[in-house]
């Protein structure tokens, strides 16, 4: 249990931190819900369980490895049902999953949140909405950091889509919260994202060779964001 952190954002919210990859524990008044359970390192459901005493469930944003490592580890388990191929694609181990839809409203009493589907960086990609608190949960999709825009499941035409669909709602939150690098930016950040996949999907960035991908994937950065592709 050593490998956790964990870090309060305010009453009933914390982020639990693995290194690069951070889940969200979210108390509400009868039951906890937990968002992604990370890398599968140590034992996070004990862990958790230090932290709250009420019975967790766990919403899962989308299934790359870093976010589903630890999914047996918990008895109710929910992600989008576009992303159930994806999953079963890309873990050798996987566990059964209940669907969760978009538009679905998560009620935990102090906290509320809305279920939007925002394919793209994944086939099921998810994020969840808190509007009466105003803070956005998003996953790998919204970041300050580089975002895996390469391989199977990656669709940047989608992706853009997502972001214009966010920016619908922007008057909704004003906080997003994301899985990697700088925890919390501001909702504008949906925003920089938009444009930026547009300059990417355009030929308007020129892409640098990423040594830790042998040069087989570029890093195209601009307006202050990033995304990894080939």
């Amino acid at each position: 249990m050593q490998n956790y952190i964990t870090n309060k954002i305010r009453q009933g919210f914390y982020c639990i931190e693995q290194g690069f990859v951070r889940s969200f524990l979210i108390e509400g008044d009868k039951e906890a819900l937990l968002i992604d359970t990370g890398v599968g390192d140590g034992n996070l459901k004990e862990y958790v369980e230090k932290i709250t005493k009420l019975p967790i469930t766990v919403i899962f944003t989308h299934a790359d490895g870093d976010h589903v490592g630890a999914a047996e580890k918990f008895h109710r388990r929910f992600m989008h049902p576009c992303e159930f191929g994806y999953y079963k694609s890309k873990n050798e181990k996987t566990v059964p999953m209940e669907p969760i839809w978009e538009g679905d409203v998560i009620n935990l009493g102090s906290y509320c949140f809305e279920v939007i589907l925002i394919p793209g960086h994944t086939p099921g990609s998810i994020a969840l909405l808190e509007k009466e608190k105003r803070f956005l949960i998003g996953g790998d999709s919204i970041q300050i950091g580089s975002i895996f825009m390469f391989g199977n499941g990656r669709d940047f035409n989608a992706y853009r889509a997502s972001m214009r669909k966010l920016q619908g709602k922007l008057k909704e939150f004003d906080t997003v919260y994301a899985s990697h690098n700088v925890l919390s930016m501001e909702a504008n950040t949906v925003n920089l994202l938009y444009t930026a996949a547009g300059k990417v999907m355009e030929n308007k960035v020129h892409g640098k060779p990423e040594e830790r991908f042998d040069g087989k994937v570029k890093c195209y950065e601009t307006d202050g964001v990033s995304f990894y592709a080939e």
